[in-house]
């Protein structure tokens, strides 16, 4: 090799050890930044938000959010929507926001192996886009490897409930809210639903009884899908986590959430649902909920705090949390 290429090639790992340095740095410092992979899919280079909370301590492992986003929206809607990185700045955890694919950064989707729309047509492979988000984060930040969840808002929730069912070893606990299990494009295509999963996960879901988008009942209103009931997602749950046949059932804020929890075989292993009555498709955060009048229960709902208090309950074993089997 002569001299120039010799010179070249070492400007070249200079340069990247800078980059390199410059990123984690940036990972390091409080707030919220956009991260890319080099990861192209139809043109587009996949990226994500990464939150690091304030006064992060670098020698201490930290839990992880995975925050997934619903269909035509954006991972910097999740953030605002949910509140998640001022609970993080709180208590003390990451949140990484995944950007799903679409246009221009916007109408933006999730390939759930269901649902939904050209995510779905083209064959993304969003479940592997987590998981090489959850690596990269891995080698910006110190997160702890049996403290990873993962919450998702409708085509997002899909996408959760997906990957935690395909990895639960990787995932402590999974959160859906105005999601499901399952669906189809027409009455006359077969109906899809997740595999079950190979091990128990913890799950928490939020769905209100007047979504016209993704039915309580299951079934099509105003959406191209039919999708599979709330009852049948819970099931498929509590199947797998071989739960009691019959929940605890409680009434909150004035009757208008039912809290339904089915404890599972193993400890920690329960299903749990919120029913919101008189609630929409919308995600039952404070950003919605602040505006309903003051004698309206559920104002200033916000879910993320219970989903927040649901996690912090539930670590994988040390022995299962290995992060090499992700997939």
């Amino acid at each position: 090799m002569g001299k120039k290429g010799f010179v070249f090639r070492v400007s070249i790992m200079l340069f990247a050890a800078l980059l390199w340095e410059a990123c984690s740095v940036l990972a390091y410092e409080a707030g919220t930044r956009e991260h890319k992979l080099d990861l192209r899919v139809l043109g587009f280079r996949r990226s994500y938000l990464l939150h690091t909370p304030q006064g992060y301590d670098s020698t201490r492992p930290l839990p992880l959010i995975i925050a997934l986003h619903g269909g035509f929206s954006t991972a910097g809607d999740m953030e605002k929507e949910t509140g998640f990185s001022e609970i993080a700045d709180r208590e003390n955890f990451f949140v990484a926001y995944p950007n799903g694919i679409g246009l221009f950064g916007r109408l933006q989707h999730w390939n759930a192996f269901h649902c939904c729309g050209f995510s779905m047509r083209w064959g993304i492979d969003d479940v592997q886009f987590v998981s090489l988000v959850i690596d990269r984060v891995r080698t910006q930040v110190r997160i702890d490897p049996s403290r990873i969840y993962i919450v998702g808002y409708s085509n997002g929730g899909m996408l959760g409930y997906l990957y935690a069912a395909r990895n639960p070893n990787i995932v402590a606990a999974v959160a859906g809210v105005a999601t499901t299990i399952g669906s189809r494009s027409s009455l006359d295509e077969p109906e899809m639903r997740i595999d079950r999963p190979r091990a128990p996960v913890p799950v928490i879901a939020f769905h209100g009884l007047m979504d016209q988008i993704v039915p309580y009942g299951g079934g099509r209103l105003n959406s191209p899908y039919w999708y599979v009931s709330v009852r049948e997602s819970m099931l498929f749950w509590i199947e797998a986590n071989k739960c009691a046949a019959e929940p605890i059932r409680e009434n909150l804020m004035g009757g208008r959430i039912i809290k339904y929890t089915w404890n599972g075989a193993e400890k920690g292993a329960e299903v749990v649902l919120c029913t919101l009555r008189g609630w929409g498709h919308l995600p039952p955060t404070r950003h919605f909920t602040r505006v309903l009048v003051d004698t309206d229960p559920l104002r200033n709902l916000h879910a993320p705090e219970i989903i927040w208090e649901f996690f912090k309950s539930h670590a994988k074993p040390a022995a299962s949390s290995a992060l090499s089997d992700v997939r």
